[in-house]
Parts: C-alpha cells; sequence; structure tokens
C-alpha cells in the first residue's frame, strides 16, 4: 500500500516578479539614455561649472570651421532658420534649443543664432563641457 505524503512543495515558478524587474529596468535604460544630448565630435565646447537639467528639442552645432548642423543636417547659416521651423513645425508652447558651438569660434555667430532664438521666442540652452 502507497502512502502519500500530505505535505507536498508546488513546483510552479510565478514570473511576475521577474516581469516587474525587467519592465524596471528597461523604464530606466530608457529615461538614462533620453537625458544625454549627443555633441557632434569635432566640436569641444566650453568649460562651466553650471549644467541644466531641460531636454532640449532640437541642437544646432557650429564647429570651428563654421560649418553648421541642425540636428546632424548640415547647411548654411542662411538656411538654418528654415531648417529649425521646418523641424519643430509649430509647437504649442514655445521650444528648447540647445546651442552646441566650439569654444574657438567668435561670439559674432552664437549672437546671430541668438537673435533667431528670439525672433522665433525660442529658449535657449549654451552646451557646455563640465570642468
Amino acid at each position: 500500500m502507497a502512502i502519500a505524503s500530505k505535505n507536498k512543495s508546488s513546483i510552479n515558478f510565478a514570473l511576475s516578479g521577474m516581469t516587474d524587474i525587467v519592465f524596471l529596468l528597461l523604464l530606466f535604460f530608457m529615461l538614462v539614455s533620453t537625458l544625454t544630448a549627443p555633441v557632434a565630435s569635432n566640436i569641444m565646447l566650453p568649460q562651466s561649472n553650471n549644467q541644466t537639467v531641460a531636454t532640449p528639442l532640437l541642437t544646432i552645432s557650429i564647429t570651428n570651421k563654421m560649418e553648421f548642423m541642425v540636428d546632424g543636417t548640415s547647411c548654411t547659416f542662411d538656411q538654418v532658420e528654415p531648417l529649425i521651423k521646418e523641424k519643430l513645425g509649430s509647437p504649442k508652447e514655445p521650444p528648447t534649443i540647445r546651442i552646441n558651438a566650439d569654444e574657438n569660434v567668435n561670439m559674432d555667430e552664437i549672437y546671430k543664432l541668438l537673435e533667431i532664438a528670439k525672433q522665433n521666442r525660442f529658449k535657449v540652452i549654451l552646451g557646455t563641457r563640465s570642468l
């Protein structure tokens, strides 16, 4: 006669805890990856102690050879404003743009971009690297 044990352990495995952890890790990495703004490799940004937490919608880069790039698209200075308007569309609130200018660029060029931003009511962040 076979004697059956009343205290059998369950061999089922619950995956709900594991899926929660995977979801949280995925969410964490997605948030961290959006916090970093890519900087063009041939631009040496000026140094600063102050860093901002605002997220720009668009990045304008100026190399030391006076080459302009709007979100990775090369253009001349005359094409910068129409290209910005094309990429931003018609936002409901004033968008934030980031200007990455090489530390050797003449400030007059940066002032011209700031004037474009002022005319179009854009918020501006000047890109810097930390000390």
